[in-house]
C-alpha cells in the first residue's frame, strides 16, 4: 500500500517558483499517494482531484496571533491553524515552512504527528526585507529553530542554507532543487539586428535592473542594434520600469517551460539577480533562483548581477554558464555586458550543471527522506565556498 503524504503550501500548485519545484519532483517520486492541501486567494483550474483548497491566505493578524500564542511572547489564537492540520490526512506530513507554512508544521509536531519540511525561503532572511513582519522577528527565533529540530526529515533549496542549518541549528538536512531531467534540442538564435535580454520570473529589486537596462540601451546604441527585453512572468518591481521603457520590452504573461523556453534561448542574454546590502545578506547566501532552471534549459548565457557572496555567483561564474557582475556603476555593467555578449557557452556546460544541480539524485535522496528511509548516503554537492 502507497505511503500517503499531506502536502501543505501556502501557495496554489499553479503559480510561482516554489510550486514549480514541487512539481517538478511529485511526477518522479515512487511509493507515494499525494495529496495537495493549500492556501490561495481562490480555488485553482478543476480538474486537479488530488488538490485541495483549504481557503484564503492568513491576514498578518492571523499569522502573527498563531505565532504569538505558539511562543507565548504575546496574546494570540492557534484556533485557525488547528482547524486547518484537523483537514490534513496522511501518514506524513510534507509542509513548506513558509508564512503560514511554520504555523502548520509546528501545530502537526505539537500533536505528535510526523513532519517533512521543506525550506524554500529562510524565514529570518525574508522577514528582515519586510517592513511589516521585521518587528517580529522574535516570533520566529522562539518557533523557527524548534521546529527544524522537530521534524522527521528537512530539505532546503541550496547547499547554503543546507550549510548554514547544520552549523547554526544541528539539523541533519539536504538541499533540493528544481529537477530537470535533460536538456531541451533547440533550434533558436538570437536577431543579430537587435540586443535582447531575457528575464522571467521575480525581479528582487528595481535599481540594479534600471541601471542594467541603461547600460544595455547605450550598447544597443553604440552597436546600431534595437534593445529588446523578453519579459516573462510578472513582478511588480519590473512594471514601472517596463512602463518608462515601453518600447524595449515585450512583455509575457506566466508562461509553462516550454512555451518560455524557447522565446528565452532566441536571446543575446538572460538576466538573474540578488541585491547588495546587509538586509538581502542572508536571501542572497542561503535562496538559489528557480529561474536558473529555465536558464539552464534555453541554454543562453546568463549575467549574474549579483555580489560575489551570492549562490547565483557561486554556480554561475565558477560553471562557466555566464558571467557574473558585482557592480551597480552603469559603466562598469557596460564592460561586464560586453563582456558577456563575446561569451559563447558549449552546451555540455549547461549539461554538467543540470546534472549536478537539478538532476535524478536529489528526487530519490527526496524520496528516501518521505519514505523514511536512510537518505544521507548520496552526494551532495557543494559550489564555491
Amino acid at each position: 500500500m502507497a505511503l500517503r503524504i499531506a502536502l501543505f503550501t501556502p501557495f496554489s500548485p499553479e503559480t510561482g517558483g516554489g510550486a514549480a519545484q514541487l512539481r517538478s519532483h511529485l511526477q518522479f517520486l515512487t511509493g507515494l499517494e499525494v495529496t495537495w492541501y493549500y492556501l490561495a486567494s481562490q480555488p485553482v483550474t478543476p480538474g486537479q482531484a488530488q488538490w485541495k483548497w483549504l481557503g484564503r491566505r492568513f491576514s498578518t493578524g492571523e499569522l502573527l496571533g498563531d505565532l504569538a500564542a505558539r511562543s507565548g511572547f504575546l496574546p494570540g489564537s492557534r484556533a485557525r491553524v488547528r482547524k486547518l492540520v484537523d483537514q490534513l490526512q496522511g501518514d506524513l506530513y510534507w509542509v513548506v515552512g513558509h508564512y503560514e507554512g511554520i504555523s502548520v508544521a509546528a501545530e502537526l509536531e505539537a500533536q505528535g504527528k510526523p513532519v517533512h519540511l521543506t525550506v524554500h525561503d529562510d524565514p529570518f532572511g525574508t522577514w528582515v526585507r519586510s517592513e511589516r513582519y521585521r518587528m517580529f522577528r522574535p516570533l520566529l527565533r522562539r518557533t523557527f529553530p524548534a521546529l527544524l529540530r522537530g521534524a522527521r526529515s528537512v530539505d532546503v533549496t541550496s547547499w547554503g542554507m543546507r550549510n548554514l542549518y547544520r552549523r547554526k541549528y544541528g539539523v541533519p538536512c539536504f538541499s533540493v532543487y528544481l529537477h530537470v531531467p535533460d536538456l531541451p534540442r533547440l533550434d533558436c538564435a538570437p536577431d543579430p539586428q537587435k540586443l535582447t535580454i531575457g528575464h522571467i520570473g521575480t525581479l528582487y529589486h528595481p535599481e540594479p535592473f534600471r541601471r542594467f537596462l541603461l547600460a544595455c540601451r547605450s550598447l544597443a546604441a553604440e552597436r546600431k542594434r534595437v534593445l529588446e527585453v523578453v519579459r516573462i512572468g510578472s513582478s511588480p518591481e519590473i512594471d514601472a520600469i517596463s512602463k518608462d521603457h515601453a518600447a524595449n520590452f515585450r512583455t509575457y504573461g506566466d508562461l509553462r517551460e516550454p512555451s518560455a523556453i524557447p522565446l528565452l534561448a532566441s536571446c543575446d542574454l538572460l538576466y538573474a539577480m540578488y541585491p547588495p546590502g546587509r538586509s538581502y545578506q542572508l536571501f542572497r547566501r542561503t535562496s538559489l533562483p528557480v529561474k536558473l532552471s529555465t536558464y539552464i534549459q534555453a541554454q543562453r548565457p546568463v549575467f549574474a548581477h549579483a555580489p560575489g557572496d551570492s549562490t547565483l555567483a557561486r554556480v554561475v561564474g565558477p560553471a562557466g554558464v555566464g558571467l557574473v557582475c558585482e557592480s551597480e556603476n552603469q559603466g562598469e555593467i557596460a564592460n561586464r555586458l560586453k563582456e558577456a555578449l563575446g561569451m559563447a557557452v558549449d552546451r555540455d556546460r549547461f549539461e554538467r550543471l543540470r546534472r549536478e544541480l537539478m538532476g535524478m539524485e536529489q528526487v530519490q535522496q527526496l524520496g528516501a527522506a518521505l519514505r523514511g528511509e536512510d537518505w544521507s548516503g548520496f552526494e551532495e554537492q557543494d559550489f564555491r565556498a
